[in-house]
This record gives structure tokens, C-alpha cells and sequence, in this order.
């Protein structure tokens, strides 16, 4: 019956010498995921806003004369502030993330408990912007993008609903390359990171 309870992540938590697994085991989070786990997860959202690429480089042909010049990928268009946002959103999360797993490394299990408490909010904030926030920016640009693959008709129907033109122009310089490339770049970063944590971090 001991050996049980002492197998249970839960109680071991709890049993624990670190400050750190014992307030995470009795706090609330909604999303109660490792850093290595959180990471991981990022990173695919990060995959998932790099695929705006090749998205945008199939796009049919009667749907890139929406675009500024018709060139999807060099135009600086409105939806593509949508990806810069989520981008940066993502990037703070992962800069998060990163820094508690680093402290954590560093500290073992010498953390105070007030350090300890700052540091699971760095992590529960990070987990939350990056999981909910960014993934949603990420879901919103795929979509507008994949929409645009149901052809000029789908287009021309979401802006007879009183939709604006989400390919419009803006003189904001952000371009599907300059999204997606650091975007693909960043996603490695964090599964390097999930790979690394997982490892010398407890779990």
C-alpha cells in the first residue's frame, strides 16, 4: 500500500523536499502540463504557424490577385499581423518556459518557497498564452489561409458576410517569410528544449 502511494506522481509530489513540486501539486491550474510537455506542445503550434508557407506558396491562382502585387509571399498584408502577434506571443511563452526550466536545473532542489511560487507563475502564465492565446492566433491564420484554398468564391462569400479582405495591404513590413521561417526555426528550438528537460528536470 505504501509502495502504491509513494508511485503516485501526487503523493510524491507531495512527499517531495522540493517547494517547488509540492505547491504545483496543490495548486489549481487549468492546464497542469510539465515544462517538457508545454514545450513539446509549442512547438507543434509553432509547426502549425510555419505551414502558413506553403499554404501561401499553393494558393490558387485566382486568390493571390487579392494579395498586394499577387505575390503571397513577399506582400505585407493585414492577416499577416495576425501571425506576427501569435509569433511573438509564442516566443515570450517559450522565453518563459525556459527560463523556469533553467532556474529549476540550476537550483535543483534548493528553491525557497517564494522563489518557487514566482517561478509557477512564470510557468502557468507562459502555459497559458502559449497553449491558449497563441494557438488560437495560429488556428485563426491557417484558417483564413486554408479558406483561400476553397477558391475566390469562398473569399468573395466571407466578404459579402461583411468580412474585410484579410489580404489587404498594410505598410506594418510583415511577410509570410518573416513569420514562418523564425517560426519553423523556433519550433526545433522547443522540442530541443522538451528533449533536454525531460531529462534533467523531474518530471
Amino acid at each position: 500500500m505504501g509502495d502504491s502511494s509513494l508511485r503516485d506522481p501526487v503523493a510524491s509530489a507531495l512527499l517531495s523536499d522540493s517547494h517547488y513540486e509540492r505547491l504545483r501539486a496543490r495548486r489549481y491550474s487549468l492546464l497542469d502540463t510539465s515544462i517538457p510537455q508545454t514545450l513539446a506542445l509549442q512547438g507543434v503550434i509553432l509547426g502549425a504557424l510555419a505551414l502558413v508557407l506553403p499554404l501561401a506558396m499553393t494558393l490558387p491562382a485566382t486568390v493571390r490577385t487579392l494579395f498586394p502585387g499577387g505575390t503571397p509571399l513577399r506582400s505585407t498584408t493585414k492577416i499577416m499581423l495576425l501571425g506576427s502577434y501569435a509569433g511573438a506571443i509564442e516566443t515570450a511563452a517559450v522565453l518563459g518556459l525556459a527560463y523556469v526550466g533553467y532556474r529549476r536545473y540550476r537550483r535543483q532542489g534548493e528553491l525557497s518557497e517564494h522563489e518557487a511560487r514566482r517561478l509557477l507563475n512564470v510557468k502557468d502564465v507562459a502555459t497559458m498564452i502559449g497553449l491558449v492565446t497563441g494557438a488560437a492566433a495560429v488556428v485563426a491564420l491557417d484558417g483564413f489561409f486554408l479558406l483561400g484554398h476553397a477558391g475566390r468564391g469562398a473569399i468573395s462569400a466571407f466578404l459579402a458576410a461583411g468580412g474585410e479582405n484579410p489580404f489587404a495591404a498594410t505598410p506594418i513590413p510583415v511577410t509570410v517569410v518573416g513569420v514562418a521561417v523564425p517560426a519553423g526555426l523556433l519550433a526545433i528550438v522547443c522540442f530541443a528544449l522538451s528533449w533536454v528537460f525531460a531529462r534533467h528536470l523531474p518530471p
